[in-house]
């Protein structure tokens, strides 16, 4: 498994919630950190705190103009939402938080690792296509 992925991962051991952590590794790709940043996109999370658009797809639209902001809300961020609305469409009936976790609260300690996951690869592959070296 690559290293960023691992770190990924861990931060979500952690505790970190999805938007967070997707925003902790796009500041830790240009070596920065910002406590205030990041406490601040925990409010996206868990659906904006109320099970609507899901937090990774939030947080990963804060990546992307962490990380590249001169094409981030004109190019990326529109594809990034594109393939997560048909994604997670496909996968869980709909791109709200409420629509993965599907009704059971369980269900997120599995899902959710997923999604963010699935969705930080993404977004590498996302900046990767539109000229950025991430790691």
């Amino acid at each position: 498994m690559q290293d960023d992925v691992k770190r990924l991962k861990q931060l979500l051991r952690e505790g970190k919630c999805c938007a967070a952590a997707l925003v902790e590794m796009g500041l830790a790709s240009r070596g920065e950190s910002n406590p205030l940043l990041l406490q601040a996109v925990s409010g996206l999370c868990g659906g904006v705190q109320g099970g609507l658009l899901c937090g990774a797809l939030t947080g990963a639209a804060c990546m992307l103009n962490v990380v590249a902001p001169d094409q981030a809300n004109a190019l990326l961020v529109p594809e990034l939402t594109e393939w997560f609305t048909a994604a997670m469409g496909e996968q869980y009936g709909g791109s709200a938080c409420a629509d993965i976790l599907a009704g059971d609260p369980h269900s997120k300690s599995v899902r959710c690792p997923a999604v963010v996951e699935a969705t930080y690869l993404q977004v590498k592959e996302i900046l990767r296509n539109a000229g950025y070296e991430f790691n």
